[in-house]
């Protein structure tokens, strides 16, 4: 694809960025879409987000943002509009401009991840373990609630995030039983790790995690260019394994329709 003078852009945000794939997925779709639009990744460090997202959204030729760890929340307090997932969640991944210059928010984590998982599995009446309660998880926790999952265990170091998680579910899906538990991953068919666990090379695994056994689906949603510790553990013990490849993968055609690019 070409970048000329007249090109739009879509920042993608995060830290760290250079190992999002989402650029390199949906740059090609949108120059055979025929939009003179591109994503760009810009890696701000954490703690220069309250400086530089502020600027950035000042840009005149600034379509959107797809926003990754860890900032999906603290950009909820740019949107002026916010989708009924992003409220839910308390996070956002992506916001789009309109063209009075206000900004949209939304969330698709969750359905990328559920997505993934159904192309495997039926998730109607799965018991999900959930590793991490952050803004990709409770998106995730949401999906899978609202495609029918029996029961969600929601693991987290985070006591309040973890809490907040289950509380909020359990008021909106009293059909689904929500509890709070170990990263333990006996009694469950569905495990996800929607931690950071894995983005580097010599991670281990997301906690005790246990065994694994046939017929349980383990799904990682870190976009990590091997096989992170966790599948490499599902895999040898017999499960099926989802890695983050197939979340991203997921995603690509809900984002794409949300900054308007179709066909």
């Amino acid at each position: 694809m070409t970048v000329k003078a007249t090109t739009r852009l879509i920042g993608m945000i995060g830290d760290p960025i250079a190992k999002a794939r989402t650029p390199g997925l949906l740059n090609p779709r949108i120059a055979a879409a025929g939009k003179d639009l591109a994503v760009v990744p810009l890696h701000i460090p954490a703690e220069a987000f309250d400086g530089v997202f502020p600027a950035l959204l000042s840009l005149g030729n600034m379509a959107g943002f797809i926003v990754t760890y860890p900032f999906k929340e603290r950009c909820m307090a740019f949107a002026d509009r916010i989708g009924t997932g992003a409220k839910l969640v308390g996070g956002l991944n992506a916001m789009r401009r309109e063209e009075d210059g206000s900004w949209t928010a939304e969330i698709f984590d969750g359905i990328g991840l559920l997505n993934a998982v159904k192309a495997v599995r039926d998730p109607v009446g799965a018991r999900v373990l959930l590793l991490g309660a952050g803004g990709a998880g409770r998106a995730i926790a949401v999906s899978f609630a609202q495609a029918g999952a029996a029961a969600i265990t929601v693991a987290d170091l985070d006591d309040g995030r973890a809490g907040s998680l289950v509380a909020n579910l359990a008021a909106a899906f009293p059909g689904c039983v929500v509890r709070r538990g170990g990263p333990d991953a006996v009694g469950h068919d569905i495990v996800v790790n929607a931690t950071p666990v894995g983005m580097n090379p010599d991670d281990g695994l997301p906690g005790e995690v246990g065994v694994f056994a046939p017929g349980m689906t383990v799904a990682d949603i870190v976009p990590a260019p091997t096989p992170t510790a966790l599948m490499r553990k599902a895999q040898a013990e017999g499960a099926s394994v989802i890695p983050g490849s197939a979340m991203t993968e997921g995603q690509a055609v809900a984002l794409l329709k949300f900054f308007g690019v179709t066909g």
